[in-house]
């Protein structure tokens, strides 16, 4: 399943949490946060997607003490 599709699917299942961006880890949704926080609170890797379908990679940092920063994935064509 690509990062969207399990981002529609969550939204479509729990549709008391509008906006906001679906957080997913190693392919499974793990959580949902009313807008993009500070990086730190994820683990490297980790993605955000938010309600318009973009995509953010949480990078740098280490396991311990999260990412450093999120970062815009490019869309693909």
């Amino acid at each position: 399943m690509t990062l969207r599709a399990a981002a529609d699917h969550w939204r479509l299942t729990n549709q008391e949490r509008s906006g906001g961006v679906v957080l997913i880890w190693q392919g499974a949704v793990y959580g949902w946060k009313n807008c993009l926080r500070d990086a730190g609170h994820e683990q490297p890797g980790a993605y955000a997607v938010d309600e318009a379908g973009h995509i953010f990679i949480a990078e740098g940092g280490n396991e311990y003490d999260g990412a450093k920063c999120w970062v815009a994935v490019a869309p693909s064509n």
